[in-house]
């Protein structure tokens, strides 16, 4: 028997090489005469995408503002950016990796109503329901990972105090355009940083408690795009290159949509306080994590009698057999896919935790942080020493 459950609305989603150059357009036919442009740095230098955007718009007769973002945003930054946004905003625009589309979407919700963020913050705000009107938000992700293009919240933080998100329906984006054209000046260490991100909100949100028969479907399809996607990249043949670019690109979409609809599970539970007090890419921390948690959730669940453990313990061999190919056993496709994900951390990204100041002795924070927001779709509890465990691999 299915569980209830439910689909969030989806923004209207446009994908296509090169889709970017009929951006100013579209935005011109929409009857938009003022917008807020929020962009990564680099986009708004002579020659860059977001540049020739305002002047694209400003030749349309619209008007303007423009503020960058450059790092995970605060609180604080976001707040700026609403109290110096002009009353006649009718829309906000962003373009940039998942920091900058986060940044975006907090300020389209707050513009028409003026009010701070921290209103609304989760666990350390004041816990306010949004019931203003918010302005149109326009997604154009120039990088792939996050999926915030086609989620619901805006993950904000403060170092050393927390990482917490703004939710409400009401962030959806109205439109997304992905246009792979952007991945190939992504240097190529970010691209399997945030895909790495982009996978594990895929195998999470398939594996997790609140998974559903739509998300299943969505999270599989990403994986099976994700699945040889760094290898197509790194190809010497420009079409193989841009299958690899688009592939990420639309993983990293479709990880946004299950993560938003069946919510994900212990990695990004210990990434979200890790990145909150220590200065470390979630992207890395994602790639870190996910081997020796997936282990663990995997132990666990053979050693349970939950009446979920079972068909968990299926998806997560369904996995292991789409990275080989193979029709293996259930239980060789469990070991094969806890080896594949060491081989894509070791390969793709190496780093050690402890380049960013994890110790054995400093998680003590961490763990007092971990066990709302994602962690609660994870297949089992997982108790502190077996998290510490996780941690303590990765170091």
């Amino acid at each position: 028997m299915i569980a209830d459950f439910q689909i969030a609305n989806l923004p209207k989603i446009q994908f296509g090489w090169g889709i970017r150059d009929q951006f100013a357009q579209a935005i011109a036919e929409q009857g938009y005469q003022s917008v807020v442009l929020i962009s990564g740095q680099f986009l708004t230098r002579p020659g860059g995408f977001s540049a020739e955007l305002i002047t694209q718009l400003q030749q349309k007769n619209i008007r303007v503002n423009v503020f960058v973002v450059s790092g995970e945003p605060s609180p604080d930054l976001v707040d700026e950016i609403v109290k110096a946004s002009p009353n006649n905003a009718e829309a906000v625009i962003g373009i940039g990796g998942g920091s900058v589309l986060d940044a975006a979407k907090a300020v389209a919700g707050l513009i028409p109503s003026q009010t701070s963020v921290m209103d609304y913050l989760e666990g350390v705000g004041k816990g306010l329901k949004l019931t203003s009107k918010t302005l149109p938000f326009i997604a154009m992700p120039t990088t792939a990972g996050t999926g915030s293009e086609t989620t619901k919240n805006a993950v904000l933080s403060r170092l050393d105090e927390f990482k917490k998100s703004f939710r409400d329906d009401k962030l959806l984006a109205k439109e997304v355009w992905l246009d792979p054209s952007f991945l190939p000046t992504c240097p190529h260490e970010v691209l399997y940083s945030t895909g790495m991100d982009a996978f594990t909100q895929l195998l999470e949100s398939y594996t997790t408690l609140k998974a559903n028969p739509i998300t299943d479907a969505l999270a599989w399809q990403g994986m099976t795009l994700f699945n040889g996607a760094f290898e197509a990249i790194n190809s010497d043949d420009f079409e193989q290159q841009k299958t690899g670019y688009g592939n990420l690109m639309l993983a990293a979409c479709l990880s946004g949509i299950t993560l938003a609809n069946a919510g994900l599970g212990a990695v990004h539970g210990l990434a979200g306080p890790i990145g909150a007090f220590f200065k470390a890419p979630h992207g890395v921390l994602c790639a870190a994590l996910l081997a020796p948690i997936t282990e663990a959730n995997i132990l666990a669940l053979q050693q349970s009698d939950e009446a979920h453990a079972a068909n968990t313990l299926v998806k997560y061999a369904q996995i292991g057999r789409l990275f080989t190919a193979t029709s293996l056993r259930e239980t060789d496709a469990l070991s094969v896919l806890i080896e594949h994900l060491r081989q894509l951390t070791k390969t793709y990204i190496p780093n050690r935790l402890s380049e960013y100041g994890l110790q054995d002795d400093n998680l003590a924070p961490v763990l007092n942080s971990c066990r709302s927001g994602s962690m609660t779709g994870n297949p089992l509890i997982l108790p502190d020493e077996t998290l510490l465990s996780a941690i303590g691999q990765a170091l």
